[in-house]
């Protein structure tokens, strides 16, 4: 019993450890081709989930009749959400991205108020929404020296991609929530991987793919870690722990982020930037540390 009640824990924070590094990981490996760099982490972890599913007699694509959501999935989460977050970090920091991803459960709110039923807008959700869109602004730091159009546009391609990835979640809960998550996902990681692969040989030269040790061990340890086992632990965990508990990921991943881009990167945060960065950590995390109670759909 004991040591069933230790394991949730250790599982929990390995998982913050594990997603709260590839921030930094992608920020190495995404060079000067991110469709491509981006395709081959994506394929190597679908080529590793069949592995897994072929181990554990499960079947390795989902029964038909839900193409839409995984096409939704592999478009929405896999192309845009990551692929175009690997092409915006060209241009900015890891812990910049990992914080503007902290807004996701707030993009996933607004989807989820006009596609689900029962998960309407609430007062603490509109909170995290203002707090959210206060902090981006900030993060932008437009009237600050450390402003760069390019790194501007880097931050607006990374929330349109995290605008990819909610509502493409949001449709999943909806419509494929049932589904074994790892077949789901392998089918969808490998549309999305063909979408980049095909992004990549269009708009990208193949002569600017970086073969370094370094670049590759990034990738695969993104492939590996950050999408296989970590996506693999992910829906684990959610079947033993509470979904508000595993929301708390969502600002203690870009916290961790922020501390290793400043430790082997040297990143930093102009003033202005670090600002916004608490305001988003606060709006998302204070309604699931303190519920702002308001009627029906806050409970």
């Amino acid at each position: 019993m004991k040591k069933e009640r230790l394991q949730i824990p250790i599982v929990y924070m390995t998982l913050i450890l594990l997603w709260g590094s590839t921030w930094i990981a992608i920020k190495v490996s995404v060079g000067e081709t991110p469709f491509l760099m981006a395709a081959i982490r994506f394929f190597l972890a679908a080529a590793l989930l069949v592995i897994f599913q072929k181990m554990r007699g499960k079947a390795i694509l989902p029964p038909p009749g839900f193409s839409k959501v995984i096409i939704t999935l592999g478009v929405g989460n896999f192309f845009i959400g990551y692929g175009f977050t690997y092409w915006g970090m060209q241009f900015v920091h890891s812990n910049i991205t990992a914080i503007l991803w902290a807004t996701l459960p707030v993009q996933v709110s607004l989807f989820a108020h006009y596609m689900l039923k029962h998960e309407k807008l609430s007062v603490s959700k509109l909170f995290s929404l203002g707090g959210a869109l206060i902090g981006s602004y900030l993060i932008f730091d437009i009237q600050g020296q450390s402003f760069e159009s390019k790194s501007a546009l880097g931050m607006a391609v990374i929330l349109i991609s995290i605008s990819g990835s909610a509502y493409s979640n949001v449709l999943y809960k909806r419509e494929g929530s049932h589904l074994d998550p790892v077949s789901t996902n392998t089918l969808a990681m490998l549309i999305g991987a063909l979408l980049l692969l095909i992004s990549g040989l269009i708009f990208e030269p193949l002569a600017s793919i970086k073969f370094s040790g370094l670049v590759w061990s990034a990738t695969a340890y993104l492939a590996i870690f950050g999408s296989a086992i970590g996506f693999s632990v992910y829906f684990w965990l959610l079947k033993q722990v509470s979904v508000v508990k595993m929301s708390y990921m969502t600002f203690l991943i870009p916290i961790l982020a922020s501390v290793w881009g400043w430790i082997l990167l040297k990143e930093g945060l102009s003033g202005r930037s670090f600002l916004g960065a608490v305001i988003i950590l606060l709006a998302v995390s204070i309604p699931e540390l303190i519920p702002i109670k308001h009627g029906k759909d806050d409970e």
